[in-house]
This record gives structure tokens, sequence and C-alpha cells, in this order.
């Protein structure tokens, strides 16, 4: 309820705005609404002593709604102008009300910028335990930057997407030993139409990838190849 309150305010009377985005672009805009952003914290584990950042924050509410349930330091970062003119009128919003109501919050840190090349990103990344990745609609290439990114993350560290990305079904094998989804442990999620803001049919997925170099260093270690 105080996150629909801070979102009315500053966000509903200009929600037209998030729509002027070109689809099948990696500038489109969607939500993930409150019951299903508390589900991935539940799911993750997510701890008020530990770092969150979600890549592709749009206005804010995960990034907001982190700091607030869960009270952990809470990053975003956003590259379109239109959610991040939005998002930091949320912040502000966010900020006055959460004093006002004597609510203990963690801190929120919004950027504004490219998240594969803005400069504070991998410092973050590095000490991330929870990234959250709204990839339902980047592209291919994006999606291949984002995983060589997440070699900075540390052990034990989860990364939440909406498309794989380790795939489905992979195997490490001889041939493939040295790709980077060979460093994570992946579980697959089911989530409903009332979950999202877009519309979809069939089943839907979410997915969290660990860090867990333990599966690969018994695959090295059995073929007589050193671990990492």
């Amino acid at each position: 309820r105080t996150l629909d309150q801070i979102f009315v305010r500053p966000v509903s009377p200009k929600a037209e705005k998030l729509n002027a985005y070109k689809n099948g672009s990696d500038k489109v805009y969607g939500e993930l609404f409150p019951r299903f952003i508390s589900d991935i914290f539940k799911k993750t584990g997510l701890k008020h002593d530990q770092v969150f950042i979600d890549l592709g924050s749009g206005v804010g509410n995960v990034t907001l709604q982190a700091a607030l349930e869960v009270g952990c330091e809470s990053w975003g970062i956003e590259m379109m102008p239109n959610p991040c003119d939005l998002a930091e009128l949320q912040a502000k919003e966010f900020t006055a009300r959460t004093k006002l109501w004597g609510l203990d919050v963690g801190p929120v840190n919004l950027l504004r910028g490219d998240m594969t090349s803005h400069p504070e990103v991998p410092n973050i990344l590095q000490r991330a335990d929870v990234v959250l990745v709204n990839n339902q609609a980047f592209t291919p290439a994006l999606n291949d930057k984002l995983r060589d990114m997440f070699l900075d993350l540390k052990p034990g560290a989860k990364v939440v997407s909406l498309k794989p990305f380790r795939p489905l079904g992979h195997k490490i094998a001889a041939r493939n030993v040295d790709s980077v989804v060979n460093q994570f442990v992946q579980d697959q999620y089911e989530y409903f139409s009332d979950s999202v803001s877009w519309s979809y049919y069939g089943n839907a997925h979410w997915y969290i990838a660990t860090k867990d170099l333990g599966p690969l260093n018994r695959f090295l270690k059995d073929h007589g190849m050193d671990g990492l």
C-alpha cells in the first residue's frame, strides 16, 4: 500500500510517456508487479544486510520495494529518459513519505545510463547478492553482454531473469567448458498473468541463476583439468 501511494502521485499522471518506445528493441518498458517482486525476494533469500541491483530499473518500483520491504542497499539503473525522470520523482516521494511515516528503509541509489557501460555498475556487481534483469524484451546481443558481465559476480550471487541466461538443458562438456554459463546453477519458476504488465499466452517462467563453481570444478577434476 505504501508503494501504491508513492507510485500514484508522481507516475500515474504521466504513464503514457512509458509507451513511447519501439517494439523489437531493448528499449521496451515492462513492469513487474509488487506481489511477484515479493516472491522474488523470498525465493532469492534477499536480506537487509545485502546488496540488490535492478538492471533496467524503469520507474524504480523494484528498487524502492527492495529498500522498503527488505531494507537492503538497493540500486537501479535505467537509460530511457522518461522512466528515469519518473524514477527520480518516485524516489523523492519515497524519501518524503517513509520519513513522514517513520519507516526504516534501506539506501536507494538510482543511476541514469547504459547498464553495459556505466562506470559504477562493475563495482556494484562485484558486491551484489541479487541481480534482477527483466530481459523479456532484450535482444540476444544484450543478453550476451550481460552474461559476460556476470563473471564479476561473487560466489553465491543470484541473477533473476525472465529469459534464462543458462540455456535450458545445458550440460558441461569439453567443447563448452569455457562458457560463462558453466559457472551458474539455474532454477526455473512459474509466473502468472497478474504478475507482469504485459500480456502473454501459455506458461511463463522466470529463473534464478546462482553463481556456483562446484559443478564446473567437479567436471574439471574428473577430466584432469585445473579448477577455478
